[in-house]
């Protein structure tokens, strides 16, 4: 099934070298996370066997939040400091859709 139109999309790096060649980014701790700027958002990828999938930011507060097999501590200050925005700045930009081309 194709995907519908104005549908919001996710990235998909194949390889490190892919995901990071325009901007730096930044591993949380020693966790397959990564934050990221896509499209001038916030960005939060998850690194499975070097394809580096964009996940939607729910997904990624809930396992921030909850996560007993990652270590996620202190994330929200690696991602304020990363982002150069505050958590509340981060959610709100995160909720909004992007435009649809």
């Amino acid at each position: 099934m194709s995907r519908k139109f104005g549908d919001a999309s996710f990235k998909n790096y194949v390889g490190y070298q892919a995901f990071s060649s325009d901007m730096p980014v930044h591993r949380i701790n020693d966790t397959n996370w990564y934050l990221k700027f896509e499209n001038n958002r916030p960005g939060f990828f998850l690194n499975a066997e070097k394809i580096y999938k964009q996940m939607p930011p729910k997904c990624f507060f809930a396992t921030a939040e909850k996560s007993t097999t990652f270590n996620m501590k202190g994330y929200q200050i690696q991602c304020e400091q990363y982002f150069n925005l505050t958590m509340e700045e981060i959610k709100c930009l995160t909720d909004k859709k992007p435009k649809a081309n």
